[in-house]
């Protein structure tokens, strides 16, 4: 198999002549030396503040003693982290790690080993011999802590070195890493960037090398994402080594030349997903992430089944040359992963607890030095909040909100990502009105528009972070509107997904929102915020397609979804209330029959702005407006201010026809009058109505009350006595 370890010196390993003096020729005259004073520009860009090298003014020198090779390497590192942000650098780590880069250069310089390069050292010795070092001069070990800090310098320095200097291919490094090397080949905006593929944590042997070729190959050919090429280096790499581990499989990629025995093997891989081993939390895998495994894992044999003869040759493994079609199907079809479909409820935020959070929102943009004064909407106390002092993450958050965009999309925006839209002259004041478009970067779907229009308000938000910036970051020139936290002073990279979560998870800490169920309110859970987005667009009727377009969906079924929950949402709601009829009693067919008898005839006249009618859908009602004296008239207490104002208007409007009569006629009007009659039923319904919803009363028996008319009976016909007259219809036409 190749080698997976630090090249020996003279195998091809040391970087040759001309890729290093490519590098060194960029280096400028003032970067040449490690030798830097910290309490000055530019070298307090690069360099972390720590008191302890700020008490005296003076040059700091970290050029360990050696070849000049090593002084060079280090100095050229420095000043990539600073050109192009990769880093910070804590400036006591830097020393620790050069005192232990000496102590091993001098151990090999009398041999027929000399350190000539950096990339020479492994990582793992240097924090060794460092640790030594420590134990030596302090008679005791470092803080787990600092040990972590020199690792990642170390392991960052050295990858730096082998990647840009070295003549091994990008590929063949244990460690791959995008911002480290350029020639891992990636997209324009990649959402994970920040995190590297550790093929180094893989065992056994065989698997690691597998991977290395499987992943290689479909990154260079464009089958996978970094991201998902990532998540199949956890699954596959991380279940089925510790798996393979366990169980003895060390040698062998093929596990097993027979069906049966393999997949005995795999029926017993498939019970350690479904056990607690799997999760190492005491838990167990979720049915979809043991299904998402699965298919990672059969992906994997599936594609060196297919690419047999490259697979041997790549990992110098033969026995992947005579893999055979059983590893195609490692599952009987009983086992094999199912599409289940996304069995979770798509949630969203209704608009008054969403309003309830925003009230919050001002915590997180808060400086840490101020206090926050807000009113809990739930309890009404008035409460002083220390500030967060994040606001960038503030806006991001308001941004997803009022778009819908996934929080990728958001913290991945172009510093200008605003177009005009042509020939649109918006109305000044307008905040309903579309302003603009919204370009955001769509890393997830190929093929869709990856523009939105957007509102004033939006607008709005995206100036105030362009002018922090200019405020806070004055004569930087940022790519991304949102740029990271740490180790970004040259503005070159976007708020990394888990530092924004970091951020969001701290505004969570402080309040104690919840929703009608009592589930907590959480700011984490930020894709709940464009089902928000979407089912208030569906809400409103907007049409599918169009709602489509916006969420940036390349199918019309993943919008369905949403409209799926809308429809569930609305039968909970409606179900929720207990109806009742024109007399006052409580209806007797149950909510779910009433749902669906006005759903089924989908008959837009069966719904009534105060009520529902409940005439059988294949029947037909010629009576007009007469539902309130009507037997198949039903409401409920979310209608109680509309059934009010309706009283009282009918009231009013009965008092000043009969005042009408009077003034003309001179007498009274009776309450015989057909017109009068029609009123006063309509005003008792109403009073038995409100009566039993205010629950005053218990459920009246029979058709009707002492104080109110007779129920108007409509004479309906149903639609097969319609069919059956046709033909006399016809005969006399």
């Amino acid at each position: 198999m190749p080698r997976t370890d630090p090249p020996e010196p003279g195998t091809g390993g040391l970087a040759v002549a001309g890729a290093w003096s490519a590098q060194w020729a960029l280096v400028p005259e003032a970067w040449r030396r490690p030798v830097y004073r910290l309490d000055q520009a530019p070298a307090n860009q690069v360099f972390t503040r720590n008191a302890n090298y700020l008490r005296s003014v003076k040059d700091y020198d970290f050029t360990p003693t050696g070849p000049d090779r090593l002084g060079q390497e280090l100095a050229w590192w420095v000043w990539l982290c600073w050109r192009d942000g990769l880093r910070k650098v804590e400036p006591s780590m830097l020393a620790w790690w050069r005192r232990a880069v000496e102590s091993m250069a001098a151990a090999r310089a009398g041999g027929s080993r000399p350190v000539r390069s950096l990339a020479e050292l492994e990582p793992a010795a240097v924090v060794r011999e460092a640790v030594l070092l420590f134990q030596r001069r302090n008679d005791r070990l470092p803080s787990p802590g600092n040990r972590r800090n020199l690792q990642s310098l170390t392991e960052h320095l050295h990858l730096l070195v082998a990647a840009r200097t070295g003549t091994v291919a990008w590929w063949e490094q244990d460690v791959w890493d995008l911002r480290t090397d350029p020639r891992i080949p990636r997209r324009e905006h990649e959402p994970h960037a920040d995190l590297p593929i550790r093929l180094v944590a893989v065992s056994p042997l065989w698997l690691r090398e597998g991977l290395r070729f499987w992943l290689r190959t479909a990154l260079t050919h464009q089958l996978l994402t970094w991201t998902t090429a990532v998540s199949r280096l956890r699954s596959v790499g991380g279940h089925l080594g510790r798996f393979c581990l366990e169980h003895g499989h060390h040698a062998d990629p093929l596990i097993a030349d027979e069906q049966e025995q393999l997949r005995s093997v795999f029926l017993d891989f498939l019970a350690h997903l479904r056990s607690p081993a799997a999760a190492r939390t005491g838990a167990t895998l979720v049915p979809a992430s043991v299904a998402a495994v699965q298919s990672h894992v059969q992906s994997f044999y599936s594609f060196m089944h297919d690419h047999a003869a490259e697979a041997a040759s790549a990992t110098g493994s033969p026995r992947w040359r005579v893999i055979g079609a059983a590893h195609t199907r490692l599952w009987a079809p009983a086992y094999q992963p199912r599409r289940r479909g996304n069995v979770r409820a798509l949630t969203w935020i209704a608009t008054k607890d969403l309003q309830r959070m925003l009230s919050y929102l001002d915590v997180l943009g808060a400086g840490t030095s101020e206090r926050v004064t807000i009113t809990n909407p739930d309890t009404g106390v008035i409460e002083h909040v220390a500030g967060l002092g994040d606001p960038q993450a503030a806006r991001a958050w308001l941004l997803q909100a009022m778009t819908g965009r996934r929080a990728s999309e958001i913290l991945m925006l172009d510093f200008d990502p605003v177009t005009p839209i042509p020939g649109l002259v918006p109305e000044p004041g307008d905040s309903d009105t579309f302003v603009a478009r919204l370009r955001y970067q769509q890393t997830k779907i190929d093929g869709v528009d990856p523009t939105i229009p957007i509102e004033q308000p939006v607008l709005t938000v995206i100036r105030e972070q362009q002018d922090w910036l200019a405020q806070h970051h004055p004569g930087l020139t940022p790519r991304y509107l949102f740029l990271g936290l740490r180790h970004n002073h040259r503005g070159a990279q976007p708020r990394p997904y888990r530092s924004y979560q970091d951020a969001l998870k701290r505004l969570d800490q402080v309040h104690g929102l919840t929703d009608s169920a009592g589930h907590t309110l959480r700011f984490t859970q930020t894709h709940r915020l464009r089902h928000t987005r979407a089912t208030e667009l569906l809400n409103d009727g907007v049409p599918l397609h169009v709602v489509q377009r916006y969420l940036g969906h390349k199918s019309p079924e993943m919008t369905a979804h949403y409209a799926a929950t809308l429809a569930a949402t609305a039968e909970a709601e409606f179900l929720k209330h207990k109806k009742i009829g024109a007399d006052g009693r409580a209806i007797q067919i149950s909510p779910r029959d009433i749902y669906d008898l006005t759903q089924l005839g989908k008959r837009t006249d069966r719904v009534l702005p105060n009520g529902l009618c409940l005439l059988p859908p294949v029947k037909t009602c010629d009576k007009g407006n007469a539902c309130l004296s009507c037997g198949h008239f039903a409401t409920d207490a979310t209608h109680r201010d509309r059934l009010t104002a309706q009283r009282e208007a009918t009231a009013q409007l009965l008092t000043d026809r009969r005042a009408d009569y009077h003034a003309r006629t001179g007498r009274e009007w009776a309450d015989d009058n057909i017109w009068v009659a029609g009123r006063l039923r309509e005003i008792a319904s109403l009073d038995a109505i409100l009566t039993r919803l205010d629950g005053q009363s218990e459920p009246v028996a029979g058709g009707g009350t002492t104080t109110r008319g007779p129920l108007l009976q409509i004479h309906t016909r149903g639609a097969h006595e319609t069919l059956l007259n046709q033909p006399h219809r016809n005969e006399h036409a």
